[in-house]
This record gives C-alpha cells, structure tokens and sequence, in this order.
C-alpha cells in the first residue's frame, strides 16, 4: 500500500468541487435568506403602505367633518352674535322709551298736582261763596231789599265759569 502523505500532496479535484459546492450551497442559503427577509420586509411596507393610505382617507373624511361642523358652528356663532346685538338695540330702545315715558309721567304727575291744588282752592272759594250766600239767607227778612239772593247768584256765576279756569297751566 502506498504510504500517504498529506503535506505534500494537493488535494483533489472531488474535494475542490465538493469545498465549491458546499460554499455555494452556504451562498445559496444566505441569499434565499436574505430574499425571504425583503420579501417579509416588502410584505409589511406593502401592509403599512395600505394602511395608512386608509388612515389618509378616514382621516380626509373626519376632516371634511369637521370643516363642515366648524361652518355650521361658525354660522350659529354669526347667528347668536347678530341676534344678541339685536336684543342690546332693543333693550337700548327700550330703556330709552322707559326714560321718556318717566320723565312724561313726572310732568303729568306734577300737572295734575298742580291741577288737583287749583280744584282745591276752587271748591274752598265756593264753599265759602255758598257759605256767605247762606249766611246771607239766614239773615232776618228785614233786609230782603239789601241783599236779594239772584244778585249774589249772578255776580257768582261767572267767576264758577271764568274761562281763565278752564284753561290748562303749564
């Protein structure tokens, strides 16, 4: 048998192919691994890609909305606003009409004081009037010449219905 000796022997072809073929096969089960890992990889972008476009598109959606809320809202603002500026003018106006009509009732009041003093003084006058003349009555009937009733009556007549009287005093 021959003797071997490995230093100085080159290895043979077989090992050659059989060394290539076993680093090939290494190489090959690197790249199908690194292949499945970008598929999985653009698997996932695919996925996250498909949601978040749903996420734009449900997002697009609320804020359409929302915009449409936001006018709606805006609108009822503008509406409450010119409405709470109508009711200022017309509690202005209104408050305005109190004062004039206070101030009014306050003339009138005092008119009618006025007034209620003159009724006063003036049913005074004819009670002493109508006194004098039933004073002037009782008297004996020896003066009847003196003091006739109808010349008293006349002379008091037309100071009952003077027109300085009838007249309103401001």
């Amino acid at each position: 048998m021959p003797a071997k000796t490995s230093s100085t022997k080159k290895p043979s072809a077989g090992r050659i192919v059989v060394r290539e073929f076993d680093l090939l096969k290494k190489k090959l089960k690197e790249l199908t691994l690194r292949l499945e890992r970008e598929a999985k990889a653009r698997k996932l972008e695919a996925q996250v890609a498909a949601e978040a476009k749903k996420a734009r598109l449900q997002l697009a959606k609320e804020m359409t909305a929302v915009r449409e809320h936001g006018r709606k809202l805006a609108s009822q603002l503008k509406a409450a606003l010119g409405d709470a500026s109508k009711r200022e003018r017309a509690l202005k106006e209104v408050r305005a009409k109190v004062a004039e009509l206070k101030e009014e009732l306050g003339h009138k009041t005092a008119d009618l004081r006025r007034k209620s003093g003159e009724l006063k003084k003036l049913a005074e006058e004819a009670a002493h009037r109508a006194a004098a003349i039933i004073r002037s009555d009782a008297q004996p009937a020896a003066e009847p010449a003196a003091a006739e009733p109808a010349a008293p009556a006349t002379s008091l007549e037309p100071d009952l219905e003077s027109p300085q009287n009838d007249q309103p005093t401001s």
